[in-house]
């Protein structure tokens, strides 16, 4: 099996970069079947992994975090060279929420041993298409699609000089959000239904994780044929602590104030942009977007997590 390692040495506040070498003589014999490519802007893993499904590849390990991932899987789902290589990823980052969906060993020995191995997965897709200025844009996602209150804390996190601090730059980039939490309506159809709502958050989720391990999307599995969606009620900041205090504790929420959809495709709209993430990618703002499942999409090296029942 030929495997590619697309690196991304800045992920976990350049930890990747550090410990990869290392990493990879821990494991003896099999690192030299390993070819390693470093990322050197962000972007270019779109561009390394378009390269490497072009060159033949079976296996691509994902080194970093989920914008990692993201940059990977874009770059190898809208190559159309050559054969989809099966996914694998060693976390470095400071959320990791779609590898959070696995069991793929403890210690970062394992992990890799794992990303490498025969085991593997079939997981879905999401694909979506979303209005900008110019026309309509597509990307992939693995884990979440977040519209509203989620992507603004991904653009105030991202924009912040204290990403290095991790999840305490993100929880301090939530707190600020909270402050200016501002409801929104969407339109248009959710699975084969009609739907109509006013919220502070809407997500498309395959993944049990988002947030850097808030567990909102009780019954997702990326292993199903269908999203789980989820609404959050207009309530004030103070009234979306609980909610939030509840998700990072994996407790059950509360239906009046967090709704749940189940489908494969969803067309929404709004009458003002909203802001939008997928996968921790921030895609900017928009008035249109179509969301699609593709199902047994790819292979992901490892086990589904019992909790989800594989």
């Amino acid at each position: 099996m030929r495997v590619a390692a697309l690196v991304n040495p800045f992920a976990g506040s350049r930890t990747a970069g550090k410990q990869w070498p290392i990493l990879l003589e821990s494991i003896g014999q099999e690192a030299k079947r390993v070819d390693t490519f470093w990322s050197e802007y962000p972007g270019h893993c779109e561009s390394i992994a378009a390269s490497v499904r072009r060159s033949g590849y079976d296996r691509v390990i994902a080194v970093g975090g989920d914008g990692t991932l993201s940059e990977v899987l874009n770059g190898l789902w809208w190559e159309e060279h050559g054969d989809m290589p099966s996914l694998g990823m060693v976390p470095f980052g400071t959320g990791c929420d779609y590898f959070r969906n696995f069991e793929n060993g403890t210690g970062m020995a394992a992990r890799l041993k794992t990303a490498l191995g025969e085991s593997a997965v079939k997981v879905s897709l999401g694909k979506c298409r979303y209005q900008v200025q110019d026309g309509m844009r597509q990307r992939v996602f693995a884990n979440v699609l977040g519209l509203g209150f989620d992507a603004e804390v991904v653009r105030r996190f991202k924009s912040s000089n204290l990403q290095r601090l991790g999840l305490l730059s993100y929880g301090i980039s939530a707190i600020a959000e909270m402050r200016q939490l501002r409801p929104f309506a969407l339109e248009g159809t959710v699975g084969d239904s009609p739907f109509r709502a006013d919220m502070v958050f809407f997500a498309a989720t395959l993944g049990r994780c988002f947030g850097k391990g808030m567990r909102l999307a009780v019954d997702a599995s990326p292993s199903y044929d269908r999203f789980e969606f989820v609404r959050a009620a207009p309530m004030s900041p103070l009234g979306l602590l609980s909610p939030l205090i509840r998700a990072y504790l994996g407790l059950r929420q509360d239906a009046s104030v967090i709704t749940r959809l189940y489908g494969s495709r969803a067309v929404l709209g709004s009458s003002m942009p909203i802001m939008f993430e997928a996968d921790g990618e921030l895609l900017g703002p928009t008035g249109i977007i179509e969301i699609e499942l593709i199902p047994d999409a790819f292979s992901f090296a490892g086990g589904m997590t019992r909790e989800q029942g594989n």
